[in-house]
């Protein structure tokens, strides 16, 4: 604004010379007055230009000043799985379809690249009335531990996006996330002091039909998730028959007419879920089973997206996926290879103009590193029965199957702002991989369902109520049943 500030007096000035030129003018000798008119039609030719200038910079300052003041909620643009819901800033996002029409963002410019801040803060209160394997985010009831009440923000997010320049005819663009939901600190108020997680961690270039991208991101196999504001950290329904991962990765994607066909293929960081066992120091890595066995993961997906889905004006997709991996497990016979796979389908398209439905399903084995399995991978120690002996059979995959749906309706009140959610989640391992010869409280089943409102004041602030119930079947505990409540608000920026 000092800009136009002194443009303007710029004018003034010129003005004020150019009156005194024509006062002079009709004083001046005959042979002069030509040539003073002439000046003095040439001055307010250039204040003509001067003042389309100034009329052309004050537009671009205004418009400058209306997108800073609105396009800050962009950082936190919502998946195609929770895209059609008024509270989308507040569910995990995995990208199973990116497009290259994105819009400049706002943010600091650091030489070629624009870094664009964005974050939302998570305060969730809690009560459940019994044991779970984590109170505030919980996955499955367990019959330990007990009924508590609490509150957290420990699932408060910060990220950076970062726009860079045009390489090899290819947008560059980059994103970093974390999260304080690492573990606490071994001190006595360490439940206040989340510890910083990384979330997501990747470089990408995109063209117009093609995209490469190496880091840490949502994993390509079964993408899409269940809306809630208390389960940010870790997506709801995980254990309970979604399975989900963030791993480094080096995915290639592929598009065809016009973005209606994507399909995606990944090289992953192997992730069986088991915790290295090598060492106890919590800083040095060493290897899973997964890493063990010197293979990495593979993933690929095929997706079908339209922005009309069936003519209801409405975005859809409907995906299938596939996962291949494998782990080294040694035992008293050596070491033994076990293969971690599954296929899954993905679906998230309107059932009529305000109900939508969305969900996965799949079957697999040896899936802990994905949460499935309810978190179970393989048994150590597996055995066949023959009649009342067992027999040892060596370490073997757990297979496992489940799934998850969504029904998401949004009343004509209340200006669109309320969204309404009903969920089932189930996954069901094989009772047969299960068996073993040393006495193990394998769980058998977990299934939740879970009811949530969630009310948008503004594109910033949200806030919902959300109940999820709780039923894990134990080889040797039985059934336990746990409900837990979550009063949830979140602010995005």
């Amino acid at each position: 604004m000092n800009c136009l500030k002194a443009f303007t007096f710029s004018i003034a000035l010129t003005l004020s010379y150019a009156g005194v030129a024509t006062s002079a003018s009709a004083q001046a000798p005959d042979p002069e007055r030509e040539n003073l008119q002439q000046r003095v039609e040439q001055l307010e030719s250039q204040m003509e230009a001067m003042r389309a200038e100034l009329t052309r910079l004050k537009n671009e300052v205004a418009a400058d000043q209306s997108t800073n003041a609105s396009s800050p909620a962009a950082a936190n643009a919502a998946s195609p799985s929770t895209r059609t819901s008024p509270a989308t800033a507040q569910t995990e996002t995995r990208p199973a379809q990116t497009t290259t029409a994105e819009k400049h963002l706002p943010g600091i410019d650091l030489g070629p690249v624009r870094a664009v801040p964005y974050g939302t803060i998570y305060i969730n209160a809690f009560g459940n009335s019994g044991g779970t394997n984590n109170a505030d985010d919980p996955l499955f009831a367990t019959p330990t531990n007990q009924g508590n009440v609490s509150i957290s923000v420990r699932q408060t997010r910060l990220g950076l996006k970062l726009e860079g320049p045009t390489i090899w005819n290819a947008k560059s663009r980059g994103q970093i996330e974390a999260d304080f939901f690492g573990g606490f600190p071994a001190v006595g108020v360490g439940d206040n002091f989340g510890i910083v997680r990384l979330r997501l961690a990747f470089a990408r270039l995109d063209w117009e039909k093609t995209s490469l991208e190496a880091g840490q991101d949502w994993m390509v196999f079964a993408p899409n998730n269940p809306v809630s504001i208390a389960a940010a950290a870790i997506p709801q329904m995980a254990a309970a028959g979604n399975p989900w991962a963030r791993l480094p990765q080096i995915r290639l994607e592929r598009r065809w007419a016009s973005g209606k066909v994507l399909w995606q293929g990944a090289v992953l960081a192997p992730s069986t879920g088991d915790s290295p066992t090598a060492t106890t120091s919590p800083f040095f890595l060493q290897p899973t089973t997964g890493a063990a066995s010197r293979v990495p993961f593979f993933q690929s997906r095929v997706a079908f997206n339209n922005a009309n889905w069936l003519g209801a004006k409405k975005s859809g997709s409907v995906g299938f996926s596939g996962q291949y991996g494998r782990a080294r497990v040694a035992n008293t016979l050596g070491n033994n290879k076990i293969d971690s796979s599954a296929i899954a389908v993905d679906w998230n398209f309107p059932i009529v103009a305000r109900l939508t439905i969305n969900g996965e399903a799949f079957v697999g084995r040896n899936l802990a590193g994905f949460q499935a399995g309810a978190f179970q991978g393989f048994n150590p120690d597996f055995a066949y029965r023959r009649g009342p002996t067992l027999i040892s059979g060596g370490p073997r995959a757990i297979g496992t199957r489940g799934g998850w749906t969504q029904l998401g309706f949004t009343p004509p009140v209340l200006s669109d702002r309320l969204a309404i959610y009903g969920t089932y989640g189930l996954d069901d391992p094989r009772d047969a991989d299960l068996v073993s010869l040393s006495k193990r409280d394998w769980r058998l089943r977990n299934q939740a369902f879970a009811f949530s409102f969630l009310y948008k004041f503004s594109p910033q602030l949200s806030w919902g109520v959300e109940f999820r119930r709780f039923d894990t079947f134990y080889l040797q505990s039985g059934k336990q049943t746990t409900n837990h409540v979550n009063l949830g608000a979140a602010f995005s920026f």
